[in-house]
């Protein structure tokens, strides 16, 4: 069966995943995930694409990106997916394959699902039991959330979500932390799990998006509501 084509436009966010080839481990040791975020900084400037949250794992990683004209979401990832192949190639004498064929993408909004998302990300090590406290892992975007420095790598300053916590920094990362403490209520990992298979996931609020991010070109006439509803969900399936 044939997949279906990816949904892009400028400004959409996407919840990202990509796998080791047969789920193999892809970052061996320390310095193969600093070369993996030395990437993500390299692409970012190249493609002006946004990050807010991601979280490397030792054969997966989750990515939360909004993507801007210079670059789509598949531009990025291939992009992101040879430079990478070619260094493990290069420094453990490797051919093949190291990533599967196709990352998986969900397109969301930016509202309480975002940040349930981000939640989803962060805690994927806490989930895997790899580390006690969420603050040990080094290797996702919770210290750079928090820290009262912004950083380079995330675009914290530019997540209306994350904004919208508080009205000073000190504010906005106190509540983040608080929020992030909470374990991912059941019914949310089992919504966002289901749309990164490529399920559907539609809000009010994501629907008004979709409108204004999407090209506006359309037949006469005013579109039923039954009809843009069938086209909002079929953009979930990325």
């Amino acid at each position: 069966m044939a997949m279906a084509p990816r949904v892009v436009s400028p400004g959409l966010l996407y919840h990202v995943m990509n796998r080791g080839n047969n789920r193999e481990i892809v970052f061996v040791e320390a310095e193969d995930y600093e070369k993996y975020l030395g990437l993500i900084y390299r692409f970012k400037k190249k493609y002006a694409f946004k990050l807010y949250a991601y979280c490397l794992m030792a054969n997966h990683v989750h990515l939360l990106v909004q993507t801007s004209e210079k670059g789509t979401i598949s531009k990025i990832m291939q992009s992101l997916t040879v430079a990478h192949t070619r260094h493990y190639h290069f420094k453990y004498q490797r051919c093949g394959h190291v990533w599967q064929g196709r990352f998986t993408s969900s397109i969301i909004s930016d509202d309480q699902y975002m940040l349930n998302v981000m939640r989803y990300i962060e805690q994927n090590p806490l989930r895997a039991n790899m580390v006690s406290a969420i603050g040990d892992y080094r290797w996702s975007s919770y210290c750079l959330n928090i820290r009262k420095v912004p950083s380079k790598l995330i675009n914290r300053e530019d997540n209306a979500v994350f904004l919208a916590l508080g009205k000073s920094a000190e504010d906005r990362i106190k509540q983040y932390k608080s929020f992030l403490r909470g374990a991912v209520p059941e019914s949310d990992l089992k919504e966002i799990r289901y749309s990164m298979r490529g399920g559907q996931y539609v809000s009010e609020h994501f629907r008004e998006q979709i409108a204004q991010l999407l090209p506006k070109k359309r037949r006469r006439g005013r579109p039923s509501k039954k009809r843009s509803d069938e086209f909002v969900c079929n953009l979930l399936k990325t």
